[in-house]
C-alpha cells in the first residue's frame, strides 16, 4: 500500500504551465463534446445572455481540464491593449470574416485572468458581438488563466467587418475608496481569446484583412526568400509589405525573410517576376502569366495562404504592387466599419467641434468610486504642439448628492495631467455644458488618448458595506453630447521629433515635397535575413501611418550622397561614427553600453526569437510581442560612464527624458542612493524654504544659465567647433531609433539600430506593437524590448520647416507656436518693443509743453 501511495504521488498531474519553471500552474479548458450551456433564468428575468460554465461537474472542480480546443480567429492588436482595468471597463476589436466563416457555426471565446482583488460575487465579465451581448460570466481567475466561450446566435456575425466588445465590471474583495479601484483588473490572453470559425478558404483580395493575426495580435508575413536578392527585387518586396500592411491595417505586420509559413495565421507572400518565383508551390494553379499578377492560393494542408505578386517584367511587379494596395473591402455590418474608422483615432484638422458620441462614447450611469471614460483623435503629422491655444472640453453629465469634498473630475492627455475640476455641491448637480480648457502643448502629430476620470468618493465608502441599499445607488451620469472644440492648428513640422515620423512617415513623405522630388532612402548596410525583416516591418508600419506605400530606394552605403531622406536600419557595428554624430548620439557611448551584447547570438525558441506567453507577463501587462531572444552568451551591460564633464552635466540636466506611460516602473534598487552631502543639502533647502522672490530669482537665472550653453553651442557650430554635447543614453536600451535636424525635410535622416541584428529584429518587432508606437517623440527614443518600456529624450533646440502654403493665418499660427517653444527670443523682443516704446514716446513728449528753467 505504502508503494501505491508513493507511485501515485511521484505521477505528474494533468496540468499546464505558462512557465517551464516552478510549481505547475493550473489553466482551465473549456470541456470537449456540448457547447456550454447556460443555466436556467429564474422566470421573469428576461432574456439575457448566457453565463459561461467552465466547470459542469463541481466534483472536479481541482482538477484541470485537459481538453482539445478548436483554433480561434484571434483578435487583432490595437492601441487600447488587453486589459480591462478599473471599475468599469471595455475593449472593442473590430474582427473581419470572411462570408464563408461569418454562414458557419461560430463561438466567442474569451482566455482571461484576473486580480486577486477582484470579488467573483460582484464582477463580471461580459461579450458582444455587433451590439448583441451573447454572454456572460463570473470573473475568477486570480491564479490561473481561464478560458469560457459563448456561442454566437445565429445571423449575429456578417461578411466585413464586426464589432466585438469585451466589457467588464469590477469591484473590490475589502476596499471600497478609490485608490483601491486601481487594484482591479482583468487581463485577456491574446494567444486564445478570439473568434472560434472555421479558416477562410475563400479568401481573395477583397477580403485579405480576414487574415489571422499570431498569438501576439500581430499579422506574420513570411517572404519567401531562397537566395539573396539583389537591392532592386527587396525593393519591391517591401513595396509588396507595405500594401498587404495597408490592407490588412488593424493587425501590426510582423515580418520575416525565408520559408513558407505554416499554420492558420498570416500569410506567404511570393513577390517577383514570373522567373524569379519559379517553382513555388502551387504556383501552377495560376496558369501562364502574361502581365501583372496578383493572386490568393487558399491554404492547404498545414500551408499559410500564399499571395503571389509578379508579373513578366519588374514594371509588372511594380503595377501589382499599386493594384495590391488598392485593393480591400471595408464593408460589414455598421458597428464594426464605425469600430475600425474609430481604431485609427478620428482625423482632425482643426476648427472641428466632435460630440463624444462621435468619438465612439455612449451614454451612461455609473455607481462605482472611478469612472474613467477615454476616446481618440488623429491630428495631423504636421501639427505643432506649443501654448498658442487651447482644446475645450465642454462636459454634460451630473453627480449625485453625498458626495466627498475630494470628489473631481481629472482629465489626462497622453498620461499627463492636463485639468482637474472639483465637484464642489454636496447637494449634487447637473451640468450641461462645464467648459474646460486643455492647452495644446500637451498634444502630440498623431494618436493622442484623452482620459475623462471622475472620482467619485462618499462617506459609505468608509465602512464598505457592499451590501448596505445604497451601494448601487448611481453617483454620476455622462452624457454622449459631452463635445471637444478644437481651434485652427499651427501646421509645420518639428525638427528633430520622433513624433511626425509616427504620426504621418515625415520626412519620407510630407505635403510639400513634389513628385519629382528624389526618393527616399532604405539604407541597409549589412542586409542579412534579420536586419531586412526589421526594415521590411518598419517600413509596412509607416506605411500604415502614411496611408500609402512609400517607394524605398534601397541602398547600402549610408554615406553615399543624394537621394532624399534617409532611414537607416542596421546593427551598431555596421554604422560610422558620422552616421551616429548625425543624429546627436555619442559613437563610443553606444558601442560602451552594448558592448557585451553585440557578441551574442539569438537561439530559436517555440515561437521564434520573441519567447512565449506566460503568467508573469500577463499579470505585467506587457505587450506579447516585446521579448528579447535567448542568447547563446551572458549578457554583459555596461554602465554609463561615471565622470562627466561640467558641459556634460548640464547638456544632460537640459535633456527632457520622459517614461512612456505604459512603461512599467523602474525597480527603485536599481538606482543609485544618495550621498550624504545630497542628503544634508536637500533637508536644509527643506528646512530654510523657499519665497517667491528667490524661487523667482533661481529659476531666472537657470534660463540664463541656459541660454548662454545654447548660445555657445551655436557659436561653436557656426565656427567650425565641435559638435554639441551627445543625448543621454538609456544603459538598459535594446534598440535606439534617433532622427536628425535638417532645414529641409529631404535632408531628414532617421537611424535605427541595435546591437546585432537578431536583438534588432525583436526590438523593432516590439517597437512597432500599436501601445509601444503611439509613444514615440523627440529627438531619440530608447526601447527596452525585454518588457516594451520606451524613454524619449526632448531636443534642446527645435526648428520649424514650413510644410503649408505662406497664408497669412497659418503664418501667424506657427508664429505664436514659435515663441511659445523659445521664451527667451518672447522675452528679447518684448523688452526691444517696450524700448522702442519708451524712446519714441520720450522723444515726443520732449517737443511738447514749456521747459521749466
Amino acid at each position: 500500500m505504502a508503494a501505491l501511495v508513493a507511485c501515485l504521488l511521484a505521477t505528474p498531474t494533468f496540468a499546464q504551465s505558462f512557465l517551464g519553471t516552478g510549481p505547475t500552474e493550473r489553466l482551465t479548458l473549456p470541456p470537449t463534446g456540448e457547447p456550454l450551456r447556460a443555466p436556467p433564468r429564474p422566470p421573469g428575468q428576461g432574456t439575457q445572455a448566457p453565463q459561461a460554465q467552465p466547470e459542469p461537474n463541481p466534483a472536479r472542480r481541482g482538477v484541470a481540464v485537459v481538453a482539445a480546443v478548436e483554433a480561434a480567429r484571434r483578435f487583432p492588436a490595437g492601441t487600447g491593449g488587453y486589459r480591462l482595468a478599473g471599475e468599469e471597463a471595455s475593449l472593442q476589436y473590430p474582427v473581419f470574416v470572411t462570408e464563408a466563416q461569418a454562414r458557419g457555426p461560430a463561438k466567442l471565446r474569451v482566455s482571461y485572468l484576473s486580480a486577486i482583488s477582484v470579488a467573483p460575487e460582484s464582477s463580471e465579465l461580459s461579450g458582444s458581438v455587433n451590439g448583441t451581448r451573447v454572454g456572460w460570466t463570473r470573473i475568477q481567475a486570480p491564479g490561473a488563466v481561464k478560458v469560457v466561450e459563448f456561442p454566437l446566435p445565429e445571423g449575429v456575425l456578417k461578411p466585413g467587418y464586426n464589432a466585438v466588445t469585451l466589457a467588464a465590471s469590477q469591484r473590490h474583495r475589502v476596499d471600497c475608496s478609490t485608490e483601491a479601484t486601481y487594484e482591479l483588473w482583468t487581463q485577456i490572453d491574446p494567444s486564445r481569446s478570439g473568434l472560434v470559425v472555421a479558416q477562410a478558404s475563400d479568401l481573395d483580395l477583397k477580403t485579405l484583412a480576414a487574415l489571422e493575426p499570431d498569438e501576439s495580435g500581430a499579422l506574420p508575413i513570411g517572404v519567401l526568400l531562397a537566395e539573396r536578392p539583389s537591392p532592386e527585387r527587396l525593393e519591391r518586396m517591401i513595396g509588396a509589405v507595405q500594401a498587404v500592411a495597408l490592407v490588412g491595417r488593424l493587425a501590426r505586420p510582423a515580418v520575416t525573410f525565408g520559408p513558407a509559413l505554416s499554420g492558420r495565421a498570416g500569410l506567404t507572400l511570393a513577390v517577383g517576376t514570373a522567373a524569379e518565383i519559379r517553382g513555388t508551390e502551387g504556383l501552377e494553379e495560376l496558369g501562364p502569366i502574361t502581365g501583372p499578377r496578383v493572386a490568393v492560393l487558399a491554404p492547404r494542408g498545414s500551408r499559410a495562404p500564399v499571395l503571389v505578386v509578379t508579373g513578366v517584367s519588374a514594371a509588372d511587379v511594380r503595377q501589382a504592387i499599386a493594384t495590391l494596395a488598392a485593393s480591400g473591402d471595408e464593408s460589414g455590418t455598421p458597428p464594426g466599419t464605425r469600430l475600425a474608422e474609430l481604431t485609427r483615432g478620428i482625423p482632425v484638422e482643426g476648427g472641428e467641434s466632435l460630440t463624444l458620441e462621435q468619438l465612439g462614447v455612449a451614454s451612461r450611469e455609473f455607481n462605482g468610486r472611478l469612472l474613467r471614460v477615454g476616446f481618440a483623435v488623429r491630428f495631423p503629422a504636421d501639427f505643432v504642439p506649443a501654448d498658442y491655444g487651447k482644446v475645450i472640453l465642454h462636459l454634460a453629465g451630473g453627480y449625485a448628492a453625498g458626495l466627498e469634498p475630494s470628489a473631481r473630475i481629472v482629465v489626462d492627455i497622453n498620461g499627463r495631467n492636463a485639468a482637474s475640476v472639483p465637484l464642489p455641491y454636496s447637494r449634487g448637480e447637473v451640468f450641461t455644458d462645464s467648459a474646460i480648457p486643455l492647452p495644446l502643448s500637451l498634444w502630440r502629430p498623431g494618436l493622442n488618448r484623452v482620459e475623462i476620470s471622475a472620482q467619485l468618493p462618499t462617506a459609505a465608502d468608509r465602512t464598505c458595506d457592499t451590501l448596505a441599499p445604497g451601494a448601487r445607488r448611481a453617483r454620476f451620469l455622462f452624457l454622449d453630447r459631452t463635445r471637444i472644440d478644437i481651434p485652427a492648428l499651427a501646421r509645420a513640422v518639428r525638427s528633430p521629433d520622433l513624433a511626425a515620423v509616427k504620426a504621418g512617415a515625415v520626412p519620407f513623405l510630407a505635403p510639400n515635397i513634389p513628385a519629382a522630388a528624389p526618393r527616399p532612402r532604405l539604407v541597409l548596410p549589412t542586409p542579412d535575413r534579420d536586419s531586412a525583416s526589421a526594415a521590411a516591418t518598419l517600413a509596412a508600419r509607416l506605411a500604415i501611418a502614411a496611408n500609402r506605400v512609400i517607394d524605398f530606394e534601397i541602398g547600402s552605403d549610408e554615406r553615399e550622397a543624394g537621394g532624399g531622406a534617409h532611414l537607416i536600419v542596421a546593427p551598431v557595428r555596421a554604422l560610422t561614427p558620422a552616421t551616429l554624430e548625425a543624429v546627436g548620439l555619442d559613437p563610443a557611448q553606444v558601442r560602451g553600453i552594448w558592448e557585451g551584447r553585440a557578441e551574442t547570438v539569438a537561439t530559436p525558441g517555440p515561437f521564434g526569437a520573441e519567447g512565449v506567453v506566460t503568467l508573469d507577463r500577463l499579470r505585467r501587462n506587457l505587450p506579447m510581442r516585446c521579448a528579447l531572444p535567448a542568447l547563446t552568451t551572458p549578457l554583459r551591460t555596461a554602465s554609463a560612464q561615471p565622470i562627466q564633464t561640467s558641459a556634460q552635466q548640464v547638456s544632460a540636466q537640459q535633456a527632457s527624458v520622459q517614461a512612456a506611460p505604459q512603461a512599467p516602473a523602474p525597480d527603485p534598487t536599481e538606482s543609485p542612493a544618495d550621498s550624504e552631502a545630497d542628503l544634508v543639502a536637500r533637508w536644509d533647502e527643506s528646512a530654510r524654504g523657499l519665497t517667491i522672490v528667490p524661487a523667482v530669482l533661481a529659476n531666472a537665472w537657470t534660463g540664463l544659465v541656459q541660454r548662454a550653453v545654447e548660445t555657445r553651442d551655436l557659436a561653436l557650430r557656426l565656427a567650425g567647433g565641435p559638435a554639441p554635447e551627445a543625448v543621454p543614453l538609456n544603459p538598459r536600451a535594446s534598440l535606439i531609433i534617433a532622427q536628425g535636424a535638417g532645414g529641409r525635410l529631404r535632408d531628414g535622416t532617421v537611424v535605427v539600430t541595435a546591437p546585432n541584428a537578431s536583438i534588432l529584429k525583436a526590438s523593432v518587432s516590439c517597437l512597432v506593437d500599436p501601445v509601444v508606437w503611439t509613444t514615440l517623440s523627440g529627438q531619440a527614443a530608447f526601447l527596452d524590448a525585454s518588457d516594451g518600456s520606451l524613454t524619449t529624450v526632448q531636443p534642446k533646440r527645435v526648428g520649424l520647416i514650413e510644410t503649408q502654403g505662406r497664408g497669412l493665418a497659418n503664418l501667424r499660427l506657427v508664429s505664436a507656436a514659435w515663441l511659445s517653444l523659445n521664451p527667451g527670443a518672447y522675452v528679447v523682443m518684448t523688452l526691444v518693443m517696450a524700448l522702442c516704446l519708451g524712446l519714441a514716446t520720450t522723444s515726443l513728449v520732449r517737443q511738447l509743453g514749456r521747459r521749466n528753467r
